[in-house]
């Protein structure tokens, strides 16, 4: 029997269509509501054998174009239960890889909470980060584990005498 007498079995053929529609029907509903982002950083968490029913240490970046606004920032953070982190720092928008944008400064803030990373609640930070942000014409950056990052700084007061004439180097952090 050659290639093109052999039967088709077209039953075979339809469980695996039904079986990879089902998929993706299920994969769809379980990221509804949430951001493509965070989503993929969620499953991320998961491949590394992160046990995602145990609270969590989380870090939100949000980056604010001046001090001042920066520090608006930090307190409404602190308020909402975050602990709070700030630096100065660098943004690149870029449309691709090959157009690069123009580098910005600014300030990062850092608010770190522990918490059960669950979809639910990483959609709720979003939210409550993201009209944040907006309000202050900032932009809400997303989040990491806060074990993967190290720490924007170590001060208690992160915007007390924030600018100095001989400012320690920022620390060496690789691509990811």
């Amino acid at each position: 029997m050659t290639a093109e007498s052999a039967p088709v079995d077209w039953f075979a053929l339809l469980i695996i269509a039904a079986s990879a529609l089902m998929m993706l029907f299920l994969a769809r509903r379980a990221m509804r509501g949430m951001n493509q982002q965070d989503w993929i950083l969620l499953r991320k968490a998961r491949a590394t054998g992160i046990d995602l029913k145990l609270p969590q240490s989380v870090s939100f970046m949000v980056f604010a174009a001046t001090e001042a606004v920066g520090a608006e920032l930090a307190e409404k953070m602190r308020r909402e239960g975050f602990a709070i982190a700030a630096k100065p720092g660098q943004i690149q928008f870029a449309r691709n890889r090959n157009k690069p944008g123009t580098p910005q400064d600014g300030w990062l803030v850092s608010g770190t909470r522990t918490l059960v990373i669950v979809p639910e609640a990483l959609s709720a930070i979003r939210k409550t980060l993201t009209d944040m942000a907006i309000e202050h014409k900032a932009l809400y950056l997303g989040w990491q584990l806060a074990q993967t990052v190290p720490a924007l700084n170590t001060e208690a007061e992160p915007f007390a005498g924030s600018r100095t004439d001989n400012p320690a180097p920022a620390p060496e952090r690789p691509p990811q």
